[in-house]
């Protein structure tokens, strides 16, 4: 559980997200993606001059996430009540609302700028910050595909470039590695512009985020990888196909 889990950091915070996403909120990769189907066949053809160095990289992580992130993982689902999880996932997937605003206005995405901010007004308001979802049984306020700035970069045309894998954050390439980036500058509890004047606030911020996002993507991401032959191809092939997925929403 520990190798898997750490990927689906990154699979939340950079996708998303985030990966971003969460939230890599979150958007979650398919059945196809996340249990290794084609693997050998699509990783084949990814960009990946680097692959030695990534490789390194890769099993630095899994063995950062056995001795570190696992354990945190688990004893938060041990822990709290279900209805108290889904509540903070909702609420920082809340907080992720300019990140996603931004991405859709600079796609051109207006409909789903309008969305996401109708479903900010509503899920703040009548949602108790964001903790619970109102905004779900509005059916004019169905969710939209979260946009970042990795997706408005392809969405200009920008090819992902190399294939990374980098310490802690994990798996990414040149383009996302740039939008995140951007992902930064539209997010206020972040810095470089944050309305959060105390280092420990931001510090809180990120980790809680990061916890909270990790019990649901940690579970499929253990299951991608003790199917796989190659857990880094999987990775690798996973992740490429979710952000190729996502620029052509």
């Amino acid at each position: 559980m520990s190798h898997s889990m750490y990927k689906n950091f990154l699979l939340l915070c950079v996708l998303h997200c985030s990966f971003y996403s969460s939230s890599w909120a979150e958007d979650f990769l398919s059945e196809e993606d996340l249990y290794g189907e084609s693997i050998e066949s699509e990783s084949s053809v990814i960009f990946d001059p680097l692959e030695r160095y990534n490789r390194v990289v890769f099993n630095f992580n899994d063995h950062l996430y056995n001795l570190v992130i696992h354990p945190i993982a688990y004893g938060y689902t041990a822990i709290t009540p279900e209805k108290v999880e889904i509540g903070a996932k909702n609420f920082f997937n809340n907080l992720r609302y300019p990140v996603r605003l931004v991405g859709n206005l600079l796609q051109g995405k207006f409909f789903g700028a309008w969305v996401e901010t109708g479903r900010f007004t509503v899920n703040s308001t009548l949602g108790f910050c964001g903790v619970m979802s109102p905004s779900d049984k509005i059916d004019s306020l169905a969710r939209v595909p979260n946009e970042d700035f990795g997706q408005v970069l392809g969405a200009y045309g920008m090819t992902e470039g190399p294939y990374l894998v980098m310490p802690i954050f994990g798996p990414t390439n040149f383009r996302d590695l740039l939008g995140l980036v951007g992902d930064r500058a539209s997010n206020p509890f972040i810095q470089p512009w944050t309305v959060m004047d105390s280092q420990d606030w931001r510090l809180a911020y990120g980790a809680g985020r990061a916890v909270v996002n990790s019990p649901e993507i940690s579970d499929r991401y253990l299951q991608m990888k003790g199917s796989a032959l190659d857990p880094y191809g999987a990775l690798k092939n996973a992740y490429t196909q979710y952000r190729n997925a996502a620029i052509q929403e």
